[in-house]
C-alpha cells in the first residue's frame, strides 16, 4: 500500500472533528481514535497532523493476546503542511495498540484500545443509514440485538461518518468509534452493518470495525469524486436533469458575486416592476437568486468529497453498498456510474478490496402484468452490469420487502437481517475462503439463451439444485414476446437441469424473455440452497425499456 499524501484541511473543518490530543500542534487524523479497529495481519498507515516539516515520531506498544508487550518506534514522513503519515507493522487479530505520536517540541498525542481485527465500509442510501430506532422495528426484534451486542463482548466498533457536504474533497471526516454494547445499540449505526459485523465477528472470533457512510435518499452521483468523472466524461443526470459541469462551476466559482448582486439590484427593480404586468414585461432583467450549490445534496462528489475521502489512508477490507430507488428512472446510465464509483474507490484506498451491493427488495404493488415497463426491473438489470467487475456480488433481497406497519409500501424493509446474512455468507466464502462461494450467490441469467421453435431455453448460472421455492404451486414471474418489444405475455416455465424452458401460445415465435421484471415481482424459483433467481432480461430491459441504447443518455 503506497503512502497518500493529504491536503492540510482548512481550520474551520477542525472544530466538528473530536481531537485525540488537547495540543494543537499534533494530533491524529480523526477516522483514528481510540476504541477504532485496524486490519488485523497486514501494515496500516497512520495518519495525522503536526507542524510543518517538524520531525514525528511514532510509538506503538502492542499487547497480544496472551499479554505479552512489545513496543515499536517508528519515524514518520511528514510533508510541507504538516500531514504526517506511518506505516506500522502487521500484528495478528486481537493485538491490542496504543500509539502515540511526538514532535520535536516533545508535545504528544496519544490513541489507545486500538484493536486489530477486520475492517468493513459501508455507504448507500437509506436502508444502509437504517438503525434499531425506527418505528416500525418490532420491539422483540430489538430486544434480540440488544442480547446479542452484550454476548460480543464489545468485538463490534462502528464510525459513523458525520453528515456534512463539501464541493471540495475534505482530508477528514467527521464521527466518532464506538464499542457497541446492548445499552448503546442507538450508536451503532447502520443497522445491516452492524448485523454483517457480528455474524463475521463471531465466524471468524475477531473484532469487527464497520464504518457507517451513508447518506438517505442520495442518487449515487454525489458518491463518485469529480475528478473520476471528468476523466472518464460518462454521461449521467443529477437531480432529474443532464448535468453542464461548466455551468456547475461558474455558479460556485460566482456565487458570493452573484449573491451580492441580487441582494443589491433585486429591491431596485422590483421597485421599478411593482405590478404582474411590468414584471412579466421586464422579467429578461430581473436578477436572478443564486442557487446555493453547496446545500443540494444530490449534486456531483459532494458526499464523497465529505464522507469518503478523509477516511483514507485507512482502507477497508471490504465495502457494502445498499443503493435505492434514487437513480431508478434512469437505469440506462447506472451501469456506467456503478463501475466508475466502485473503481474511483478502488484507486483511492489504494486496494482492490471486495464489494458486495443489495439488490433492491420488492416494493409498492404486486405484479399483475408479465411485465411491469419502467419498474425497479430496470435498475436491477443495470445494477447487475458492475458484476463484470472483479471481487463483486450481490446479495438479493428480490423475495423480501415491505413491513407490517406500513405494508408493501414501506420502501424501508425494517428487519435487516436477512440480506446482512446474505452478505457476511458472501464475505465469509469469498474473502475469508469460509464456506462454499456457490452456496452464498444466488442463481442468475448467464446471459446465454436459444430458441427452439415456440421455446425460449434460458441458461442459470450458480443453478446448484435450482428448485421452485418453497410454498409455491407453480413457476411464476416468467415472460415471453415476440417482434414487438412492448407486447408481453405470461409463460410456462419448466426447470431442467441449469435452464428454464419458457413458452406461452400466445407467442409462437419467441424472441426474448424476462423473469420478475416489476416493482413487487412474482418471484418463484430458487437455489437449494435457498437464494433466490435474480431478476433478467434477454432483451437489454435496462435500456430499451426507456428506449436507450447502452451508453446513450440523452
Amino acid at each position: 500500500m503506497k503512502i497518500r499524501k493529504l491536503k492540510l484541511p482548512a481550520y474551520s473543518l477542525f472544530c466538528v472533528f473530536a481531537l485525540s490530543s488537547l495540543n494543537a500542534d499534533i494530533r491524529f487524523k480523526n477516522i483514528y481514535q481510540n476504541d477504532m479497529v485496524l486490519q488485523a495481519g497486514e501494515e496500516n498507515i497512520v495518519a495525522g497532523i503536526s507542524k510543518p516539516a517538524s520531525p514525528v515520531n511514532v510509538a506503538v506498544s502492542a499487547k497480544s493476546k496472551d499479554g505479552k508487550t512489545s513496543v515499536k518506534n517508528l519515524k514518520a514522513k511528514v510533508d510541507k503542511k504538516g500531514a504526517w503519515f506511518v506505516k506500522i507493522p502487521s500484528f495478528p487479530k486481537r493485538t491490542v495498540l496504543e500509539i502515540s505520536a511526538k514532535n520535536e517540541n516533545g508535545e504528544t498525542a496519544t490513541i489507545s484500545n486500538v484493536v486489530m481485527g477486520e475492517l468493513w465500509l459501508g455507504s448507500g442510501q437509506s436502508n444502509m443509514e437504517w438503525n434499531f430506532n425506527a418505528h416500525t422495528i418490532d420491539p422483540e426484534y430489538r430486544e434480540k440485538y440488544r442480547k446479542i451486542a452484550d454476548s460480543m463482548n464489545g468485538d463490534v466498533r462502528t464510525f459513523i461518518t458525520s453528515r456534512f457536504l463539501f464541493t471540495q474533497p475534505a482530508d477528514e471526516v467527521g464521527g466518532q468509534w464506538n464499542i457497541i454494547q446492548g445499552r448503546n445499540l442507538d450508536r451503532s449505526g447502520s443497522q445491516l452493518g452492524y448485523i454483517f459485523a457480528c455474524i463475521i465477528s463471531k465466524a471468524l472470533d475477531t473484532p469487527v470495525g464497520f464504518i457507517d457512510s451513508s447518506w438517505s435518499g442520495s442518487r449515487i452521483e454525489p458518491w463518485i469524486p469529480k475528478k473520476s468523472f471528468k476523466a472518464t466524461n460518462v454521461n449521467f443526470h443529477a437531480e432529474g436533469r443532464q448535468f453542464n459541469w461548466e455551468s456547475y462551476e461558474q455558479i460556485i466559482n460566482n456565487f458570493d458575486k452573484m449573491r451580492k448582486n441580487y441582494i443589491e439590484n433585486y429591491k431596485t427593480w422590483f421597485e421599478q416592476n411593482p405590478t404582474r404586468e411590468l414584471q412579466n414585461r421586464n422579467h429578461e432583467n430581473r436578477p436572478e437568486m443564486p442557487i446555493d450549490e453547496i446545500t443540494r445534496d444530490q449534486l456531483p462528489a459532494k458526499m464523497y468529497n465529505a464522507k469518503i475521502n478523509g477516511i483514507a489512508p485507512l482502507s477497508p477490507k471490504g465495502v457494502l453498498w445498499y443503493p435505492g430507488e434514487s437513480n431508478a428512472s434512469e437505469p440506462y446510465e447506472y451501469a456506467e456510474l456503478f463501475k466508475l464509483m466502485v473503481n474511483s474507490w478502488r484507486k483511492h484506498f489504494n486496494r482492490e478490496f471486495y464489494f458486495y451491493y443489495v439488490d433492491l427488495a420488492a416494493h409498492q404493488n404486486t405484479q399483475k402484468d408479465p411485465v411491469q415497463n419502467r419498474s425497479l426491473g430496470g435498475i436491477r438489470d443495470a445494477m447487475a452490469e458492475v458484476l463484470s467487475l472483479p471481487k463483486t456480488g450481490v446479495a438479493t433481497s428480490i423475495d423480501s420487502g415491505g413491513s407490517k406497519a406500513m405494508g408493501q409500501g414501506d420502501i424501508h424493509p425494517p428487519h435487516k437481517e436477512l440480506v446482512a446474512t446474505r452478505l457476511a455468507n458472501l464475505a465469509l466464502a469469498e474473502v475469508y475462503k469460509k464456506g462454499s462461494a456457490k452456496a452464498a450467490r444466488s442463481p442468475y441469467y448467464s446471459g446465454e439463451y436459444k430458441i427452439d421453435g415456440n421455446k425460449i431455453i434460458v441458461k442459470i448460472a450458480n443453478a446448484e439444485g435450482l428448485r421452485k421455492m418453497r410454498g409455491k404451486e407453480k413457476l411464476t414471474g416468467f415472460a415471453v414476446r415476440g417482434e414487438h418489444p412492448r407486447v408481453w405475455k405470461w409463460a410456462d416455465a419448466e426447470i431442467n437441469g441449469d435452464t428454464i424452458i419458457l413458452s406461452s401460445p400466445e407467442v409462437p415465435e419467441p424472441k426474448a424473455a424476462r423473469y420478475a421484471w416489476a416493482n413487487w415481482p412474482l418471484v418463484s424459483v430458487e437455489s437449494k440452497h435457498a437464494l433466490p433467481l435474480r431478476s433478467f432480461s434477454t432483451d437489454g430491459g435496462a435500456y430499451l425499456d426507456w428506449d436507450k441504447k447502452k451508453g446513450e443518455s440523452k
